[in-house]
């Protein structure tokens, strides 16, 4: 794409120079003109030969300075037309491909929009299927106060612990780690969790971004806060806002949770709190 910033801000310089050297040319015009008008007034006043012939002299000058001034000045002034016509031109091209790249993003975004819409009605659809399917092992009856959808890669730092403290201040967890046992089925399993789960705790990482299936946990607690059975919680994880917006737009203007500001104890209360 384009870019006209350069040719403006030379353009903007060099007409800003002309300017400066006009009003010089300027200042020198009324000199000029003040001192023609002086040497007029002195022969208006004098009746000696030397004096007049010196004023005239003096008004001879005067007037080649102004002739010359005048010149300079009808140059400095085709040269700023010539200029500011240049420089409204890049000005309207950089403005039409701003433009182009403001719309260029906003499709961009509408196409993500829709694509995560299509997902959530794509997961929404799965989970009407499965809704009456008892689970291998875990009770469809079971109620969790938290789902916890996270990568593997951040369950040592991080979602074991945040998994332990809320276990031990009282709330009923869905952690994979926790909950689930050899031969159960673990996609039976997790959708029994994503539905019976008040809230859904989403860890967001680097890692998460990569894996495709947290990917699925997060379309299907989409997919239920959208029907109002469950509402998101986002944690970030060493990563920043750019991340999770190019990640998902939506999630990225929810209010979140942050490991670099809270530590796993305060974030596990401030959660229990919202039960």
């Amino acid at each position: 794409m384009p870019s006209y910033h350069s040719n403006i801000n030379h353009l903007q310089n060099e007409l800003a120079r002309f300017q400066k050297e006009d009003a010089a040319l300027l200042s020198k015009e009324a000199a000029a003109l003040k001192k023609v008008h002086s040497a007029r007034e002195a022969i208006g006043r004098t009746k000696t030969v030397s004096t007049i012939t010196s004023k005239l002299k003096e008004i001879e000058r005067g007037s080649n300075d102004l002739a010359s001034i005048g010149k300079k000045r009808a140059e400095l002034s085709g040269k700023i037309a010539s200029k500011t016509k240049d420089l409204n031109s890049y000005i309207t091209k950089q403005a039409t491909e701003d433009e182009r790249s403001r719309k260029k993003v906003a499709d961009e975004q509408k196409r993500l929009l829709l694509q995560q819409e299509n997902k959530v009605r794509q997961i929404s659809e799965q989970m009407r299927r499965i809704a009456n399917t008892p689970a291998a092992s875990l009770s469809a009856d079971r109620k969790f106060d938290f789902f916890i959808s996270h990568a593997s890669e951040d369950k040592d730092a991080f979602v074991r612990a945040l998994a332990s403290d809320l276990s031990a201040l009282g709330a009923e967890v869905f952690y994979d780690e926790a909950t689930l046992k050899i031969g159960d089925s673990l996609r039976r399993n997790i959708d029994a969790g994503l539905r019976n789960s008040r809230f859904g705790i989403v860890v967001l990482s680097s890692a998460f971004f990569s894996k495709e299936w947290p990917a699925r946990e997060l379309d299907g607690l989409t997919a239920l806060e959208v029907g109002g059975q469950t509402r998101i919680l986002p944690i970030w994880h060493k990563v920043s806002k750019d991340e999770v917006a190019r990640y998902s737009p939506i999630l990225a203007d929810k209010v979140a949770f942050n490991t670099s500001l809270k530590t796993v104890k305060e974030i596990a209360e401030e959660l229990y709190n919202l039960l």
